[in-house]
């Protein structure tokens, strides 16, 4: 006969602040505060699995961690903790096999050799779940697992925004650890634009493939794929990503495998090693491409590597020669956002080659566009990639778009649909509200965009005709663009000839000397 379970079953289960209670804990053992995001996300991932009935255990050890009987006296051990760390070290045999569909992917994509993406969860690549367990004292271990079991209750969560939690959860952990405090979130007015500007290519499409070589945790992908569900005919929806940061990269499985998406995500660095260079197996193509890569990134680390790819026959970038000596040119070493932007270049002239219609929205700092004098490096780089005239336009973001930097960004629009120019837009222009205040606003992130800036941000993008101060065509011969010189401002036009201010002093000082003369001023 079973035994009545402890006054503490009747507890609720709620979804609360359980970081802090949690880092309260490691705070106490003398963990280091730089290191409390990785054991937080690593309890946090096995939660989410548990909760959404993907696992055979759960954290409750005083009722036998949710085992059948049978199954539990394989791992029971001399207390808690013992029997707990039996579980995790046997965790890539424990899902439940039935309600698991995206958990397993070629081992290629996977960090090591296992297929099973629940063996990840306690892996040195991305949560050491062993070690995180093997720390804690026996009475802080249940102290853990009665916070995440009380204090993390995901049983409910809404499924359509499981794609914003990593973000709640790192901008409340954010002040603990100096390792986040960079990280830069796209908001989902700015995926929404980046998608309705490539719904004309697509919204004929039953099947989609949407491909993020920064993919982090899916975030991206995940708002993607839920609006060109909700605004076009498209019936299924398949997803593509690399991601380097192991724990990012375990997280966007977990969140893709919860909301039931279909998905590919690989490990690694996309720019030395990418796993969709050639599209999808090599064969099948990507529809729209959407991208949000680091700002400033070294990669001076991986020159050679990068160089020698360039120099092969079949190179994972879009490869610029100069155009007197055919040597390589590369952009900065400082700086790899061109090298992502060669990349998906590369793979949008393979999608134009294989005969269907591709587009993609990349965003990047405002420096991309414009930087260099005319003979360096990243104008040559610039000037090769507006000859193929795949660069459909070009908006430049208002500033506080992001929750962590308040710089201008801009979001280059491509298409292997050639055009003859490129349209550049400016959304931070007095002559019409092409952005509101941030609904939820926080940190520096103040700006959105509205459905109807969308609208008209869209219209603007794509109209041949031109909006003064607002909206400019330009051609492809060039090798640089400053979007705010080109299109300028209004009260700019405004500003009158040196003749007239002279000819305004001029009276002035006569007024003033006639005043001086009728009054007397000074006693005179």
């Amino acid at each position: 006969m079973n035994a009545p379970l402890p006054m503490k079953k009747l507890l609720p289960k709620e979804l609360k602040d359980y970081y802090w209670a949690y880092s309260d804990i490691l705070r106490d053992i003398g963990i280091n505060e730089s290191t409390y995001d990785q054991r937080i996300m690593a309890f946090m991932a096995l939660k989410l699995l548990i909760d959404n009935n993907k696992l055979c255990f759960t954290l409750e050890y005083d009722n036998h961690f949710g085992m059948k009987e049978d199954v539990y006296q394989r791992y029971k051990a001399k207390n808690a903790k013992e029997t707990f760390l039996n579980i995790i070290r046997d965790v890539e045999k424990l899902g439940r096999e039935e309600n698991l569909h995206y958990f397993h992917q070629e081992s290629k994509y996977n960090p090591d050799k296992s297929k099973n993406i629940l063996t990840y969860l306690n892996h040195y690549k991305t949560f050491e779940l062993e070690r995180y367990i093997v720390e804690l004292p026996e009475k802080h271990l249940k102290n853990v697992l009665d916070i995440y079991t009380y204090q993390a209750d995901f049983t409910n969560y809404p499924k359509d925004e499981y794609k914003d939690l990593y973000e709640k959860t790192v901008s409340r952990m954010k002040k603990m650890s100096g390792d986040l405090t960079g990280q830069h979130f796209t908001q989902k007015s700015i995926i929404h634009l980046m998608c309705e500007m490539g719904i004309q290519g697509i919204k004929e499409n039953e099947k989609l493939a949407i491909y993020d070589p920064t993919s982090g945790t899916g975030s991206m992908l995940m708002e993607s794929a839920d609006y060109f569900m909700k605004h076009t005919k498209v019936k299924e929806i398949e997803l593509y990503g690399q991601e380097m940061h192991g724990q990012t990269w375990l997280l966007s499985k977990i969140f893709l495998e919860i909301t039931n998406q279909p998905n590919t995500i690989a490990y690694g660095n996309t720019l030395t090693n990418p796993a969709f260079a050639n599209g999808i197996n090599g064969n099948d193509n990507f529809d729209f491409i959407i991208a949000n890569p680091p700002f400033g990134v070294d990669w001076k680390h991986n020159y050679d590597e990068i160089i020698e790819n360039m120099q092969s026959q079949r190179s994972n970038f879009f490869v610029v020669r100069d155009e007197k000596t055919n040597k390589i040119v590369t952009p900065k070493k400082s700086d790899g956002q061109f090298l992502f932007m060669m990349h998906i270049i590369n793979i949008m002239k393979k999608e134009n080659k294989r005969g269907k219609r591709a587009t993609a929205g990349i965003i990047s700092s405002s420096t991309l566009i414009s930087t260099g004098s005319a003979t360096s490096s990243e104008a040559k780089i610039r000037k090769a990639i507006f000859k193929e005239q795949l660069v459909s336009a070009v908006l430049e973001q208002p500033n506080s778009m992001f929750t962590n930097t308040d710089i201008i960004s801009h979001i280059w629009f491509l298409d292997t649909l050639a055009t003859q120019k490129i349209k550049i837009v400016k959304a931070d222009t007095k002559e019409e509200s092409l952005f509101i205040p941030h609904p939820n606003a926080q940190d520096k992130m103040k700006h959105a965009y509205s459905q109807a800036n969308i609208k008209k941000l869209k219209r603007y993008l794509t109209n041949k005709t031109d909006k003064p101060y607002v909206s400019k065509s330009l051609n492809y011969e060039r090798t640089a663009i400053n979007i705010s010189q080109e299109i300028g401002f209004k009260e700019d036009n405004k500003v009158e000839s040196i003749d007239a201010l002279m000819s305004e002093l001029d009276g002035l000082m006569k007024n003033m000397c006639d005043e001086f003369n009728t009054n007397g001023l000074f006693g005179f």
